[in-house]
Order: C-alpha cells, then sequence, then structure tokens
C-alpha cells in the first residue's frame, strides 16, 4: 500500500506541476529590454535583460536566436542565463558589423526596403520544440536625408562669385569592386552676370572623422548668366571603412556626422580656377535599438 500511496503521492506533484507550468508560461509576461553593450570595429554586442512574471519551474534552452536583417545573418546569440527558479534571463547576442554592412547594400539595392527576422529555436524540458519567428519591415529612405548645399563665395575682390550648390540629390547605382556607388544630382546657380564653364566637380566625404567616400563629375557644363545647371557625379563609398564607422556611430549614440570638401574647377578667360565650395556639415541619426525594443514588446506582449 505504501508504494501506492508514494505512486500517487507523485502523480499528485506532477499534475500540480504540470498545472503551475502551464500556468507560469500563460501568465509569464516576459518584459525585455535591450541595449547596447561593447563595441568595436569587428563586432557589437546586444545585451537583453528580461523579467518573467513568476518562474517558470522548467528547464529551458536556446539552441540558436539570429537576426536577419535584408536576408544577411547580422547578430547571432552568445549567452543565455536562465534559471527555472529564477525570473531573470539574460541574453548576449553579437553583430557581425561586416555583414551588417553586406545587409546595408542589400537593402540599398532592394530600393531601400529590407525586413528585420528574428529567429528563437529552443526547447522545454529538453523535448519540448519552441519555434518562434518575429518580422518587421524597414522602408526607411537613407539617401533622402542627404542634401550637400553651399552658397556662393566672392573671389578677386568680387569680380566673380562661386556658382551656389542649390541641392543634392542621391540615387543608388549598385557596387563595383568593394564600393558602393551613388549618383549625385547637383543643382547649381549662377550669380553672376556672365556664363560660367565647370570642368569638374568632386567632393570628399568624411562619417565621424573618417574618409568613407569620395566622387567627381564625369562632364562639365557650362551654367548660364544668372541661371541654373545641373551636373551627375559618381560618389563611391568605401565599404571597408564603414564598420569603423559604425562602432563610433554607435559609441555616439547612434549618431553620425557626416561632412563633405566640395571642389569645383572653372574656366575665366581661358584659365582654369580650382576653388572650394565649402564644407556641409549633417548629422545622421538612426533608432535602430528603439525598433528592437518595439519588436520585444510585441514579443512579450504574445499570449
Amino acid at each position: 500500500m505504501r508504494w501506492k500511496l508514494l505512486l500517487a503521492g507523485l502523480a499528485l506533484v506532477f499534475l500540480v506541476w504540470i498545472g503551475y507550468v502551464g500556468y507560469a508560461a500563460i501568465t509569464a509576461h516576459p518584459e525585455l529590454k535591450a541595449h547596447w553593450g561593447d563595441v568595436s570595429e569587428a563586432k557589437t554586442d546586444i545585451i537583453i535583460d528580461g523579467t518573467l512574471a513568476r518562474p517558470l519551474m522548467v528547464p529551458a534552452s536556446i539552441e540558436n536566436l539570429t537576426i536577419e536583417f535584408a536576408g544577411i545573418p547580422v547578430a547571432r546569440i552568445k549567452e543565455f542565463n536562465y534559471s527555472p527558479t529564477g525570473r531573470e534571463i539574460g541574453i548576449l547576442l553579437a553583430v557581425d558589423n561586416h555583414n551588417l554592412v553586406r545587409a546595408l547594400v542589400n537593402y540599398l539595392n532592394n530600393g531601400q526596403k529590407g525586413n528585420v527576422n528574428v529567429i528563437v529555436r529552443g526547447k522545454l524540458l529538453g523535448v519540448v520544440p519552441v519555434n518562434l519567428d518575429l518580422k518587421r519591415s524597414i522602408s526607411e529612405n537613407i539617401l533622402s536625408r542627404l542634401n550637400f548645399t553651399a552658397e556662393s563665395k566672392e573671389y578677386f575682390g568680387g569680380i566673380l562669385k562661386s556658382p551656389a550648390l542649390v541641392e543634392t540629390k542621391f540615387d543608388w547605382a549598385g557596387e563595383r569592386n568593394g564600393k558602393a556607388i551613388l549618383l549625385a544630382h547637383m543643382k547649381f546657380y549662377n550669380p553672376n552676370s556672365f556664363p560660367i564653364p565647370i570642368g569638374n566637380v568632386s567632393y570628399d566625404v568624411y562619417a565621424n572623422g573618417i574618409k568613407a567616400a569620395y566622387g567627381s563629375s564625369e562632364n562639365g557644363v557650362v551654367l548660364p548668366a544668372r541661371g541654373y545647371g545641373n551636373m551627375i557625379l559618381k560618389m563611391y563609398i568605401i565599404e571597408s571603412a564603414l564598420p569603423k564607422v559604425w562602432e563610433l556611430h554607435v559609441k555616439n549614440g547612434e549618431e553620425s556626422r557626416i561632412k563633405a570638401d566640395v571642389f569645383m574647377t572653372i574656366n575665366v578667360l581661358n584659365n582654369e580656377y580650382t576653388i572650394k565650395l565649402g564644407s556641409y556639415e549633417e548629422t545622421v541619426k538612426s533608432n535602430i535599438m528603439g525598433q528592437l525594443n518595439e519588436m520585444l514588446s510585441n514579443l512579450g506582449s504574445l499570449k
């Protein structure tokens, strides 16, 4: 009789445990929050801290947690800290900065549209599979944030005024030999009372103090007196420089300072002069961590 009572007691404990696990899993409502960890030129760590409403009282493991952007795996799990009797969860993700650059190129190749996928594969009790797939579409027009301009300047005691760079619009033009290519559509205004032939326009672009791109025009143009003219320049983005730019972008609170030095060669009375139109500076901001936390918030609200 004792063994029957023992079996009955064990069965009762098992049923109570199963009931609690089911209740805890349904009402766990994890609160997840992500923030940046260590960052270098090669990798960027993302730390995710979570709190459960109550301990799950069940062994759990994560075999794979991958974040994909534009079809490229950009982050994978490094650590998963969890205790069946605790309420705290800790996850450490490592971002491959070079893969992130490849993903950005894919994003631009796809018309500045792409998906962020969070893939989770794990097990409960070592046998029960856990499969979660979260997807978020992104269609942020990054290129529209860049618009180089430069005011006109006086030369030779005011006899000559340099053309003003009114606006610059960018289009994606693909990739070649490790460099991403943009087409810069520049609009100039000639404030002089006589035409100004422009032989060449060139510029160097720096991001967070690092030379990240350069470009020049392929054809000249003659700006009419007090009139407008357009030129198309090719900008070559140095992809190998971008991981370091990204490192500084994260360390600066997801902000980057973009600077472009613009030069122009003009022809006046059959003499060529190279002048610096000016330096354009712009702050580019992102909210990657905010979007990731929004996704994690949606995960925590799943029932």
